[in-house]
């Protein structure tokens, strides 16, 4: 499954909000001469848990590549049925197959990343696949784009609900974009809402990823967000603005991981906080420009973790969540008048929803609300 990006930045609810800047454009710069380029090699990372099937699918479409691709790793994190026993049945050596104990989907990409030879990486997840030209397009835009280029992701399209029609870049601003671009200041794009990386489209050089030490094991949401925030501090970014990547959306299938970001679960608010509290340690993010919107983005997440406490009785971790809101410099008044005004303004909204308006915010989102 392809995980949704974090919808990382909300519209403050808070009594004495920061000043936010509005959600600005994408910003891209677009060249058209080619320079040629050196020849890559290239190793597709597959995670996969369970997916015997839809896994398959995901290995047949790295396999339907115009360009071929030099090694195709698949990384079993554990699965309890005949994933393995299938995969190698039907692939014997065009497939290396990892198998480790369970351990989650940022544990099973750093495996590949450890185990693999091509100088460049390129994710795919287990439920998705990509169209036959994706990387041949990928290696077009870096060769007409210059050589600084580290990190190269496509559009992306849902695939397996009719409903959701619309492609990534649509989404986000980009419809508009030339084939092939550079995008500026992509650390902007995750602070705005605006994210238009998912996994399965990255193509990323893995002397990169290993000099950030791959993805954050701790993290069970938002290790892919994470990697590409310190990415962007490291390298410059392109894309090809053509939809190359089916993402499954298939709505009769369970999403966990993705409908997690919509839970009041502590195991969102514990991976969200590990993950702000690690960019706040960031040389690139102290005292820049980017240190205030993280330290919002963990107050916000602060304050919904507190209020979904109080609301289940849990009082005893309710003034643990509340302490830690004062460690970010808010007093307690301050913290008693915003929960109030959060709380009246969750109920207008229901009323307004109730009433037949369509409600503000950003519910089907993912990330803090």
């Amino acid at each position: 499954m392809g995980f949704r990006r974090l919808r990382l930045l909300r519209r403050s609810r808070l009594a004495r909000p920061a000043q936010q800047p509005s959600r600005p454009r994408l910003r891209f710069l677009a060249y058209h001469k080619s320079t040629g380029g050196p020849e890559v090699t290239i190793s597709t990372i597959i995670p996969t848990f369970n997916r015997r099937v839809l896994a398959m699918r995901a290995i047949d479409s790295v396999l339907a590549q115009t360009v071929p691709l030099d090694e195709i790793i698949v990384v079993d994190d554990g699965s309890t049925d005949d994933t393995c026993a299938a995969i190698s049945a039907r692939y014997g050596s065009r497939v290396r197959l990892l198998r480790q104990a369970n351990a989650g989907a940022a544990a099973a990409r750093n495996r590949g990343i450890r185990e693999a030879r091509g100088a460049w990486i390129a994710f795919l997840d287990s439920d998705d696949a990509w169209l036959p030209t994706k990387i041949d397009r990928q290696q077009q835009a870096l060769a007409a784009l210059g050589p600084d280029l580290g990190f190269c992701f496509t559009d992306c399209v849902y695939d397996g609900n009719p409903e959701r029609r619309s492609s990534i870049f649509r989404e986000v601003g980009l419809a508009e974009a030339p084939r092939y671009a550079r995008l500026a200041e992509p650390a902007a794009c995750i602070f705005a809402s605006n994210e238009p990386f998912y996994t399965p489209s990255v193509l990323v050089q893995r002397q990169l990823l290993t000099s950030i030490g791959g993805f954050d094991e701790g993290l069970t949401i938002g290790e892919d967000t994470d990697v590409f925030f310190r990415l962007s501090f490291r390298t410059s970014f392109c894309f090809v603005a053509e939809p190359l990547v089916q993402i499954d959306r298939t709505p009769s299938r369970t999403v966990g991981l993705c409908d997690l970001y919509l839970a009041r679960d502590d195991r969102k608010y514990d991976c969200l906080d590990r993950l702000y509290g690690n960019w706040l340690a960031m040389p690139e993010v102290a005292g820049t420009k980017y240190e205030q919107p993280v330290r919002d983005m963990l107050r916000l997440l602060r304050y919904s973790s507190a209020e979904c406490k109080l609301h289940q009785m849990r009082i005893g971790s309710a003034l643990r969540e509340l302490g830690r809101l004062r460690a970010l410099g808010e007093g307690y008044p301050a913290i008693a008048l915003n929960l109030l005004l959060r709380k009246a303004d969750k109920f207008r909204r229901k009323l307004r929803h109730g009433a037949g308006e369509k409600p503000r915010g950003d519910s089907a989102g993912c990330g803090p609300s």
